[in-house]
């Protein structure tokens, strides 16, 4: 995928290149797109304290090689 595949709020999988496209695999995250770049689609992941729902909760966005990502439903 490229970045232009990707808008604000939506909710992806990010799928590491060592899981071979397995989204299923140990090592995936969820979260939810904050912003997108030309080359980067910053995500901020699930994590212990909170679900991402929107991309505007108050945490860290990664920078995410939006070839390791797939969109949720």
């Amino acid at each position: 995928m490229k970045t232009s595949d990707f808008k604000k709020g939506m909710k992806v999988r990010y799928v590491p290149t060592h899981a071979n496209g397995d989204t299923k695999h140990k090592d995936c995250e969820n979260g939810v797109v904050s912003s997108v770049n030309d080359k980067w689609v910053f995500v901020k992941y699930n994590n212990l304290m909170c679900i991402m729902t929107t991309g505007d909760e108050p945490y860290t966005a990664q920078a995410t090689d939006p070839t390791e990502l797939v969109i949720l439903k």
